[in-house]
């Protein structure tokens, strides 16, 4: 380095400002140099042809190039210009968790605000390519998105990048005269600090500050609409809101060519909802946006585990229309409890699952395992259930199979190795229980007892145990191992172990070992002194199994919850 200067980097530095974009400090570094942004990049060892705004902000933007350090920019300088800022990095996680085909228009254009460019050192901001920032902040002013005099769209032609031009003058050329012919157009260079934009009203630009606001700290704990979320939940459902507001209009957010006169109307219009002290209130201001067949929230069993759904607005939209929803939904959203939700899509991704849950809800996650659900539920387990019922028990758990899930009744029926036609009786009992008032009562307990078995996970793997009981030659052998004088196990002693060994019960066992209903009351009293009698060699047998068997079936051999 002679003379204490490195001969390979330009000797005027020119650093990145914060909040930057890749176009803005191009312009600049050309303006500095009195070169075109292009010769910019081709002073920083650019080779290829630069032909696009896209082109140009991916070549200055891509880690794998060093020519941004060959314009004497530090690693930290360079980490400022490519980091995004809260809004973009929101509006990212957003299109990431609900999975929008279209959420980032392709288009590389960029609105303006006309006050933030008369400082003294003027930048584009990265948020004006934002389809999200209609408002700007400082100033209450609706952002431009065209030049008053040529109506060009900024940055729409690569024409910028030929010629140094002051961030606060248009880089467009102007049109062409009909039948000029002429190929080479002047260049625009319009005063766009002199544009004129309009005032926003109060709601736009409170509406415009709280979707900023809820962009950062994305998992902050905030209340919204009476609802504890987090910033990131709430920052969605604004988006959703938005969407659902500007559909309405026949527009879009996602396409910067959008007027933001739009933007900012429908910005204004979730304020109706997110402004609801109560979910009560808000619930009912939802409908107003969003109705319980639209995408947003939609109260249909199909539509709702279809693709990813916001919690917030699903936990004011289900509680609104809890009491008459049909049993099945009531299950399947959880309606009894504080905030009803939507079941997770099956597909979701894992780090999508904290923004797809309420904090509340983040410690349940997914519906209770079928595997770890009993035929009969455990005596005992919630109150008033009578121990003695062995149908009410196994309605308890084709009912606990069924919240939070979305899951077809035949299925449930099936994997809790229960009669084909048992969810048919069920329906009718649902019927009863709602015209008696015990249907919400019922649901309640469900709940809680859902969430105790979420806190304190059942140890016995049910499904493997029903699978294996199929078997019952391999039962009857491990009884037969577990005794000492070796002897063949009655009929009676075969059928209580099986109860234990699947949490099931005789009255839904196979045959041989069912019995009729009739014949239930005297089998309950036989077992209970077979239990006395058995205990031990129930347990040794059960050992025997589980040393065995490849299957995972989960100790000890019978289970109640804590």
């Amino acid at each position: 380095m002679p003379g204490g200067y490195d001969l390979d980097t330009p000797p005027i530095h020119v650093a990145p400002l914060p909040g930057e974009s890749a176009v803005s400090w191009l312009r600049r570094a050309a303006v500095r140099y009195q070169i075109g942004p292009r010769n910019v990049l081709r002073a920083g060892g650019a080779t290829r042809q630069i032909a696009s705004t896209r082109a140009a902000t991916t070549r200055t933007l891509s880690p794998r190039n060093a020519f941004t350090t060959r314009l004497g920019l530090s690693t930290e300088e360079r980490e400022l210009l490519r980091e995004g800022t809260d809004l973009g990095c929101a509006f990212n996680s957003y299109a990431r968790v609900y999975q929008h085909p279209d959420t980032w228009s392709t288009r590389t254009i960029s609105r303006y605000c006309p006050a933030c460019l008369t400082t003294e050192t003027p930048i584009w901001d990265k948020d004006w390519m934002n389809p999200l920032l209609a408002v700007c902040p400082d100033h209450d002013l609706l952002l431009l998105d065209r030049c008053p005099a040529c109506q060009a769209e900024p940055y729409a032609t690569p024409a910028w990048l030929s010629e140094p031009l002051e961030l606060w003058r248009c880089p467009a050329r102007t049109p062409a005269p009909p039948g000029s012919g002429r190929r080479v157009r002047p260049w625009c260079g319009h005063d766009l600090r002199t544009a004129p934009a309009a005032i926003t009203t109060d709601e736009q630009s409170r509406a415009q500050r709280l979707l900023l606001d809820l962009a950062r700290d994305p998992d902050e704990k905030v209340e919204l609409c009476g609802v504890t979320i987090t910033r990131r939940i709430g920052f969605d459902a604004m988006v959703e809101l938005l969407a659902a507001a500007l559909h309405d209009r026949g527009t879009r957010f996602l396409d910067l060519s959008e007027p933001t006169t739009e933007i900012a109307a429908g910005l204004a219009d979730t304020l109706l909802v997110l402004n609801a002290s109560d979910p009560d209130h808000a619930g009912e201001r939802l409908q107003e946006l969003v109705l319980p067949t639209d995408r947003q929230a939609p109260i249909t069993q199909h539509a709702a585990t279809s693709s990813a759904k916001n919690p917030l607005l699903g936990a004011l939209q289900l509680g609104h229309h809890r009491e008459h929803l049909t049993p099945t939904s009531q299950l399947a959203f959880r309606t009894a409890a504080a905030h009803p939700r939507y079941p997770l899509p099956p597909k979701a991704p894992h780090a999508a699952v904290r923004h797809l849950l309420l904090p509340e809800h983040a410690t349940s996650g997914r519906p209770l395992a079928l595997a770890r659900i009993p035929q009969v539920i455990w005596p005992g387990s919630m109150p008033g259930l009578d121990a003695s019922d062995p149908i009410g028990c196994a309605e308890i758990s084709l009912l606990l199979a069924h919240l939070g899930t979305t899951r077809p009744w035949s299925q449930l029926t099936l994997e809790l190795g229960l009669p084909r036609t048992f969810h048919t009786a069920l329906a009718r009992r649902i019927r009863s229980r709602r015209a008696h008032g015990t249907w919400t009562t019922l649901l309640t307990h469900l709940e809680h007892l859902h969430e105790h078995l979420q806190a304190h996970p059942p140890w016995p793997h049910y499904r493997h145990r029903r699978v294996l009981a199929d078997d019952l030659l391999l039962l009857e052998r491990a009884l037969v191992t577990a005794d000492s004088d070796q002897r063949q196990p009655t009929l009676a002693v075969l059928r209580r172990f099986w109860e234990l060994f699947t949490g099931g019960d005789a009255l839904f066992a196979p045959n041989p070992l069912a019995i009729p209903a009739d014949q239930h009351a005297h089998w309950r009293q036989q077992h209970r002194e077979l239990d006395d009698e058995q205990a031990e060699h129930f347990e040794t047998a059960f050992q025997i199994l589980d040393r065995s068997s490849p299957l995972l079936l989960g100790r000890p051999l019978s289970w109640q919850p804590p």
